[in-house]
């Protein structure tokens, strides 16, 4: 059965181009000229996709998007917006509305069914009964802001889903102001602040594989909340009840959390299997991992899984690593060297470095961890079909071996 698409524009001619490309791919298109005749179509028969027009009267198309986000029936809709603007505010703006793509007027016609076809390939949600994992849980850490938590935790993440190709699950934590979502180039559709108003005892596989965003890579992502107002309401009850429903589903599990140690950051430690802790070469941030390590300590956590992760951050010379690991009385399990420029591009294009086209040597040290940290006894045995990413490490290894024989 073909997909049902309704594609909302004021403008007619607009409307027949668009329907006569979608309708040539084989879609079945229904049209509306103005956002209150859209919602009431869409509710009377629900799409399995909308097309946006930005630029309408009375409600324009950001306000549509919220709409169809807040009302329950059609919030699972994939959104492509439309704008003769191109400027990096509006595609914000059609983002935090909960957009999923976003394209400039006029649009080319092969990257619109391009994009089209993208989204409606990933609706599909896992078949509850076809999953039998135990999740592996990996917690990205640090009581110091701007050491690279949610730049690790997001190419860790992608980098487990392209090393085994098994879709892992990225939980933004950091309630308050988290963006891993953004730094994965994936729209605020939906987020755990969707779960703000909702009964624990109500949530479910099925919701909250609504809220869940998919990337083209295929990790998945909760994303944190688009208002800060919702923290507090995505309790410690409800991130435990996420990770008791979902770890049937995944294979990983990635926590990008916050710099803290509220209910719902140590929810996410207690059930992690390793522990990232981070830190950089400069005073501050060792005090910062003392203090998380002595609570560590007193939440009895197994020293076998902190690993210390040395970020070197900024360019000039810091603290020698051997007087780090002296003052921690732990030693770094992983050195991370300097690259500011290419994590910065990186960061603001939602592009991450472990996806880079070329083997760059920041995309094979991604890759690296990626293995290094995946669960021991995955790593005892080749796959039956090993991924690219899989034998570019695997190829890495040998030629270590190799040189320190």
């Amino acid at each position: 059965m073909s997909a049902h698409i309704l594609v909302v524009d004021d403008n007619d001619i607009n409307l027949k181009v668009a329907s006569k490309v979608l309708e040539k791919e084989g879609y079945k298109v229904s049209t509306a000229l103005n956002g209150k005749d859209a919602l009431v179509q869409a509710n009377k028969t629900p799409p399995d996709l909308a097309i946006l027009d930005v630029m309408m009267p009375d409600m324009d198309g950001y306000e549509l998007c919220e709409k169809i986000r807040n009302t329950p029936k059609i919030a699972h809709i994939p959104v492509i917006m439309l704008t003769a603007l191109s400027r990096v505010d509006d595609r914000l703006k059609a983002f935090e509305a909960g957009a999923d793509d976003f394209l400039t007027k006029p649009f080319n016609v092969a990257e619109l069914r391009a994009r089209v076809k993208v989204l409606l390939r990933y609706l599909d949600t896992h078949d509850e009964n076809e999953t039998d994992y135990h999740a592996y849980k990996i917690a990205v850490f640090s009581l110091r802001g701007g050491i690279g938590v949610s730049t690790l935790a997001s190419n860790l993440a992608v980098g487990l889903t392209q090393l085994w190709d098994e879709e892992s699950l990225l939980i933004d934590l950091a309630l308050v102001n988290g963006q891993s979502a953004l730094m994965l180039d994936l729209s605020l559709r939906n987020t755990l602040g969707d779960l703000a108003e909702i009964p624990v005892d109500e949530i479910d596989v099925g919701l909250l594989e609504q809220i869940t965003l998919q990337h083209p890579g295929g990790t998945r992502v909760l994303a944190a909340p688009r208002k800060a107002i919702e923290a507090d309401l995505v309790t410690e009850e409800k991130v435990k009840k996420i990770i008791s429903l979902l770890e049937a589903h995944y294979p990983y599990f990635v926590f990008d959390l916050p710099h803290d140690f509220n209910a719902t950051t140590i929810a996410a430690l207690d059930s992690a299997d390793k522990i990232l802790l981070m830190l950089a070469p400069e005073m501050a941030s060792i005090r910062s991992a003392g203090m998380a390590l002595s609570v560590f300590n007193d939440l009895a956590y197994p020293k076998e899984k902190i690993d210390l992760v040395l970020n070197w951050n900024f360019q000039s010379q810091g603290l020698p690593r051997d007087e780090i690991e002296a003052a921690l009385n732990k030693k770094i399990s992983i050195v991370i060297p300097y690259a500011s420029g290419t994590i910065v591009s990186a960061i603001t294009k939602g592009k991450p470095p472990v996806l880079d086209e070329e083997e760059t040597p920041l995309k094979a040290l991604l890759e690296d961890l990626a293995y290094y940290w995946s669960e021991a006894d995955q790593k005892k045995i080749k796959p039956d079909s090993p991924t690219e990413s899989w034998m570019r490490v695997a190829k890495r290894i040998r030629k270590r071996v190799k040189k320190n024989a």
